[in-house]
């Protein structure tokens, strides 16, 4: 056990849960200084709209090379706490570097760096979750909502900083919160089934994931609703200030926001249960879509302050159930491939989409016409999540439907 851990009694399986509890706290603190503060950064260095669109699009287009490469080695090696170590330094150290730079170019490919480290970073951490509440009876919801309470905090915390010593205290706060998230991690156990000890190549996996018609109309639906949603992190700040807010308020906005996705990741797990995964994540898009369109008609700070609960039902049902989901309608061998592939699209392909068309939006219309496009791409993204719900297509074993349709 390693000292740091003992000094604070984390031993035994309540440590273990405590510590990974800690680490989805940590990482999304890192996560929630850095992402709905970065367009302030971006925009004491005078960058255009379309400029941001291309920087926050660099992510996704990485990620989707990147996270099922990362996936892949995860699965075939079994090294999933090794890699979340490495990706975490080098994620952390590589954010410090963008305090030295103040042009486009170099953040671009400073970007490009921390976007290929940063990828591994949530679908590794998610399969251990995953492992853990599976092999010990507990909802993933339970686990995932520290990472809410930590983006809050972060947000809030770094949005008063910011406001009093500048954009670039977003790093410091970044690259801190991922080198304690380590400290945490060391006493991460890996839950390894048998069925994931498999060896598997990427083409192979990708291939049969392609197969089984609940997961492909999954990811179709995540390239709208993630999408919308990561880009959300990356315009609001814009959109805050926009209707008449301050940068401090932003910060209070994403601290309520964020905030509200615990209780809901908490209630989420009684939903799955009652009603079932596919009601639940069919829910949080009706809201998701409703809150964008609702964004694109102008209404006031305290308006979006006071509704701040409806980020709790749209994101926090769709992040304490989607990687579920993923689980549940996907072979055991593939567990980390198939979720580095959902976020690939989700987080990847969908992502680059939204920032892209927004980059372009916001200079050739307005900030309040972004949230009009995210209303209307979430809207799509609910055809598919209908089509699994009430569809032919039936849940039964992902391993079995493989082989039916080998």
């Amino acid at each position: 056990m390693p000292e740091s851990l003992s000094a604070f009694g984390l031993g035994g399986a309540k440590g273990r849960y405590v510590s990974l509890c800690a680490l989805y706290l940590f990482i999304y603190y890192g996560l929630g200084a850095f992402a709905p503060l970065i367009t302030q950064y971006y925009e004491s260095i005078h960058l255009t709209g379309t400029q941001i669109g291309l920087i926050s699009a660099v992510a996704p287009i990485v990620s989707i090379v990147a996270q099922p490469m990362w996936g892949m080695i995860c699965d075939r090696y079994q090294i999933r706490k090794t890699v979340l170590i490495l990706t975490l330094t080098i994620t952390g150290l590589v954010g410090l570097l963008f305090t030295g730079v103040s042009t486009f170019v170099y953040v671009f490919l400073l970007y490009i760096l921390l976007s290929f480290f940063q990828s591994a970073v949530v679908p590794i951490s998610d399969s251990l979750a995953l492992g853990y509440a599976k092999g010990h009876g507990i909802q993933f919801g339970d686990i995932r909502l520290w990472g809410a309470i930590g983006f809050a905090l972060a947000a809030f915390i770094t949005g008063l900083l910011v406001e009093q010593w500048g954009p670039h205290v977003l790093f410091y706060s970044f690259c801190s919160a991922f080198l304690i998230a380590i400290l945490f991690l060391q006493k991460v156990s890996e839950e390894v089934t048998e069925a994931s000890r498999f060896r598997v190549s990427m083409l192979a996996g990708i291939r049969d994931l392609a197969r089984i018609p609940r997961f492909a109309l999954f990811l179709i639906s995540s390239f709208c609703m993630m999408g919308s949603v990561n880009a959300n992190n990356i315009w609001f700040s814009l959109f805050y200030q926009d209707i008449g807010g301050t940068i401090a308020g932003i910060g209070l906005a994403f601290l309520l926001f964020a905030g509200s996705e615990a209780p809901f990741m908490k209630l989420a797990g009684y939903i799955v249960r009652r009603w079932g995964l596919e009601l639940t994540l069919l829910l949080s898009a009706i809201f998701c879509a409703m809150r964008w369109f609702w964004y694109s008609s102008a209404p006031s700070t305290t308006a979006v302050i006071t509704m701040f609960f409806v980020q709790g039902i749209s994101v926090g049902f769709y992040l304490a159930t989607a990687a579920q989901f993923v689980r549940e309608n996907t072979p055991a061998s593939l567990q980390v491939t198939a979720l580095a592939i959902f976020f690939s699209v989700g987080g990847g392909l969908g992502s680059m989409f939204c920032n892209l068309v927004a980059g372009w939006i916001k200079d050739s219309f307005s900030v309040l016409a972004i949230y009009l496009f995210f209303g209307i791409i979430t809207t799509i993204g609910i055809i598919p999540l209908l089509m699994i719900k009430f569809g032919r297509w039936k849940q039964i074993s992902p391993d079995e439907e493989v082989q039916a349709s080998q």
